[in-house]
């Protein structure tokens, strides 16, 4: 049954999880319960979804496919600055994960650095789980206004 009502509600959850056949990378599974707000989209669509229709007090285990989750991998994500655009540009090297300032959203996403020479780096801007199926198990403690 999807609870309509929920929208913009506050999920109380404990929640663990992560790309599918890796390691979680984030597990809130015991302790104080999270605090989610459905519907606002703080969370992947395919979170979102079940929490809708969960009832309080189920637990489940989803697997949530990329369209649903963070997308797919788009190859346009990848782009390359000289080292002198970037702060502490001389500083980066491959692997380099790093906050940038998205200019929409003025938050701070994390990037990667895939590539890096004496002058540039390519930078990666899709999320670390684009193109991945997730796996999370989740138990929805309460909703709250």
């Amino acid at each position: 049954m999807r609870h309509q009502e929920r929208s913009g509600k506050c999920a109380l959850i404990r929640y663990r999880g992560g790309a599918q056949g890796e390691p979680p990378v984030e597990d809130y599974s015991t302790g104080e319960p999270q605090s989610i707000y459905i519907g606002t989209g703080s969370v992947p669509p395919g979170i979102d979804e079940a929490l809708y229709e969960m009832e309080i007090g189920e637990q489940r285990t989803l697997l949530i496919e990329p369209h649903k989750a963070y997308g797919e991998r788009d190859p346009e994500g990848v782009l390359v600055y000289p080292r002198t655009y970037i702060r502490n540009g001389e500083k980066l090297e491959e692997g380099t994960v790093f906050a940038w300032k998205n200019p929409a959203s003025c938050r701070d996403i994390p990037v990667k650095v895939i590539k890096a020479d004496e002058h540039y780096v390519q930078i990666d801007f899709n999320h670390p789980l684009a193109g991945k199926t997730l796996e999370y198990w989740i138990e929805l403690i309460d909703i709250v206004d």
